[in-house]
């Protein structure tokens, strides 16, 4: 299992703390055996509730979105101003986003070195 590396707890061992809760045991006491906060404990005996033993399992702590992610077409337009060889700069300026995002996403794209595009008319 990969097991996230601050997880105090497995599956299994969220599934014990919240079957101690179930049986009576104070959260408290439940989360100080388990050696976690109360609200960790009591946020583990909510998922339970709400989704069985598969609230218990690991979660992915990825991001669902990512509001400040550059749009695809926006990509394409940087690497065709780059491959007209303009600057970053240049290109910053047509398109109204900062220069580190075209270095950034045009280095990504591997486009970001003048001297390996195509020779200059």
């Amino acid at each position: 299992m990969n097991l996230h590396k601050h997880a105090r707890l497995t599956p299994r061992g969220r599934a014990l703390l919240v079957q101690r809760m179930l049986d009576g045991l104070r959260v408290e006491d439940a989360a100080q055996a388990a050696g976690v906060s109360v609200r960790t404990a009591y946020k583990w005996l909510r998922r339970f509730r709400e989704e069985g033993e598969a609230g218990l399992m690991d979660r992915s702590s990825r991001p669902h979105s990512c509001p400040h992610e550059t749009a695809i077409d926006l990509i394409a337009q940087l690497i065709q101003l780059r491959q007209s060889r303009h600057t970053y700069r240049q290109i910053a300026l047509a398109l109204g986003v900062a220069v580190s995002t075209v270095a950034r996403r045009l280095k990504q794209a591997g486009f970001h070195r003048l001297a390996e595009l195509e020779p200059a008319p």
